[in-house]
């Protein structure tokens, strides 16, 4: 192999190939983008998700499945271990950790916290994670898709959505990077694939 191309790799590596592609430009309005992102209520992404506080930082593979009001959400360890498994229905939220136990509850946020101690925004990140800034202020950037956000969950926390770059889905531009701030927690989610309709 060629002395330089080696020297390149290895640059890359130890730089962490920080640099990002941007995805292409979008060519459509802010009203049309929008009503894409309003009807868009059955879909899944893969990808990456850091969870970030004062005392800890834990870094896991997420799939995210999304049917309307419903979704199962499952974390994993870089090798492949199940860390956590979330299901919510209508009735209620299901959610089942890494030595298999299973606990229920009606609302997932409460759960969540009560299981861990986090905050997580699930039912605004429902929206908040598609780049639709549902009942929050925003900024677009000159593509026509949100750059950053300030929302309130529903327990009327505040949170801060930062996104750095989309990627095209079918006909319509989704987010690669997703960052979520609220005091001292941060999200940071690297989305490696969406699909539309996974049905």
């Amino acid at each position: 192999m060629n002395k330089k191309i080696i020297l390149f790799l290895m640059a890359c590596l130890l730089a962490g190939c920080t640099q990002t592609p941007k995805s292409t430009p979008s060519n459509v309005s802010w009203q049309t983008h929008l009503q894409q992102l309003n009807t868009l209520d059955t879909w899944s992404f893969r990808g990456k998700v850091a969870v970030i506080t004062p005392e800890d930082r834990h870094s896991l593979n997420i799939y995210w499945q999304q049917l309307d009001d419903e979704f199962h959400i499952t974390l994993t360890t870089f090798i492949g271990g199940t860390v956590l498994e979330l299901n919510k229905t209508k009735q209620f939220t299901e959610i089942i950790d890494s030595k298999g136990k299973h606990y229920y509850g009606e609302d997932t946020e409460s759960l969540i916290k009560d299981l861990s101690g986090l905050v997580i925004p699930v039912q605004a990140l429902q929206q908040w994670i598609k780049g639709n800034p549902a009942n929050a202020s925003y900024l677009l950037n000159s593509n026509n898709q949100v750059l950053s956000l300030s929302g309130f969950d529903y327990k009327n926390i505040p949170w801060e959505i930062t996104y750095s770059d989309y990627m095209p889905t079918e006909n319509v531009y989704l987010p690669k990077k997703v960052g979520l701030k609220q005091q001292d927690i941060r999200l940071k989610f690297a989305i490696s694939e969406w699909e539309i309709d996974p049905r």
